[in-house]
């Protein structure tokens, strides 16, 4: 919707323009436009990221993604460390990590601090379960 109000208003100008003779000024008011809507999708689709951990008996397997898992980490559960990082500088959030033989991924980097404090407290809770 806002980009397509934002569209019909760049229209009408660039009408009334074109009518004084300026008809340059399509081209580039339709440039605008598009540059508007790929801004807004790029930012839309990066808010809407997936990420799946999965507890298996032998393995931890991390996926992420936007609509299907496009990335895949699996980490060997006997082997797997679950740790959380805290902030070096004030008002930084804590990072939680999985580590495995040399690798390390933090999990949850998309996070707001209330909703990565729900993720910490699940896996404290499947991990000291077990």
């Amino acid at each position: 919707m806002i980009v397509s109000s934002l569209a019909f208003i760049a229209f009408c100008i660039s009408t009334f323009y074109a009518l004084q003779g300026l008809w340059l000024i399509f081209p580039f008011a339709g440039l605008a436009v598009s540059f508007l809507f790929i801004c807004l999708y790029l930012r839309l689709r990066a808010n809407f990221k997936i990420e799946v951990i999965t507890f298996d008996e032998t393995t931890v397997t991390v996926e992420r993604g936007h609509q299907h898992a496009e990335q895949s980490w699996e980490f060997h559960r006997m082997w797997a460390k679950i740790f959380i990082r805290k902030p070096v500088t004030r008002g930084r959030q804590k990072q939680v990590f999985i580590r495995s033989h040399g690798k390390e991924l933090e999990l949850g980097s998309f996070l707001n601090k209330q909703d990565k404090d729900i993720l910490i407290k699940d896996l404290k809770t499947l991990v000291y379960a077990q």
